[in-house]
C-alpha cells in the first residue's frame, strides 16, 4: 500500500507550513520597516522649524585706510523691541580712537541683514554733519582732530539702528 505524506525538510516541519512561516516573518518586517520609515518621516516632516528672532540690530564693522574700526550699537528699533542708549559722544568715552588718515574712505559691513538705508556722519555740538558719500564708501573729514563717527541704518518696516566710533585724523 502507498501513503503520502507530506515532504519534509531538514527542520522536519513540512515544507508548505515552513513556507507559509517564512511568508509571516517576510510581511512582519516588511510592515515593521513601512511603520518605521512612516514614523520617520512624520517626525521629519512635522517637526517645526524654530527661527530665533533677534531684538538686537547687526553688528556692523567699519574699514578705513586698511584697519577695521568696530562700531558701538547705540540706540535702535528692532523686531518692536527699542533699545535707548546714550548720546553718541557718551557711547565712545573710554573706547579705542582709530587713528586714519585725511579723507580715508569708511565702507561699512553688517553682519547679519544688510539695510536698505545707511548714511554715516559726524556728531558735533549735539547735532550730525551728513558724510559725503563716494561709490560704496563715505568719506572721512580731511581736517585733523578727533571725531565722533555715526552711522545709522534702516530696514524694511520701522527695523533701525545707530553705531558709533571715535576717529582721529591725523595727516
Amino acid at each position: 500500500m502507498l501513503s503520502f505524506r507530506a515532504a519534509t525538510n531538514i527542520t522536519g516541519y513540512p515544507s508548505d507550513k515552513l513556507s507559509k512561516g517564512r511568508g509571516c516573518i517576510l510581511k512582519s518586517k516588511l510592515i515593521k520597516s513601512i511603520c518605521l520609515l512612516l514614523t520617520i518621516a512624520l517626525v521629519i516632516g512635522c517637526s517645526k522649524t524654530v527661527t530665533l528672532v533677534s531684538n538686537d540690530p547687526p553688528s556692523a564693522v567699519g574699514e578705513a585706510d586698511g584697519q577695521k574700526i568696530e562700531l558701538i550699537k547705540g540706540s535702535y528699533q528692532w523686531n518692536n523691541a527699542i533699545a535707548d542708549a546714550p548720546s553718541p559722544d557718551d557711547l565712545v568715552k573710554n573706547t579705542t580712537v582709530y587713528v586714519v588718515k585725511p579723507n580715508a574712505e569708511l565702507t561699512l559691513n553688517f553682519i547679519g541683514d544688510k539695510p536698505d538705508n545707511v548714511w554715516a556722519g559726524l556728531w558735533k555740538n549735539q547735532n550730525n554733519v551728513e558724510l559725503p558719500v563716494k561709490g560704496d564708501a563715505f568719506v572721512l573729514p580731511s581736517e585733523p582732530g578727533t571725531y565722533v563717527l555715526i552711522v545709522w541704518g534702516k530696514w524694511s518696516g520701522d527695523d533701525h539702528g545707530s553705531y558709533a566710533a571715535a576717529i582721529e585724523i591725523q595727516g
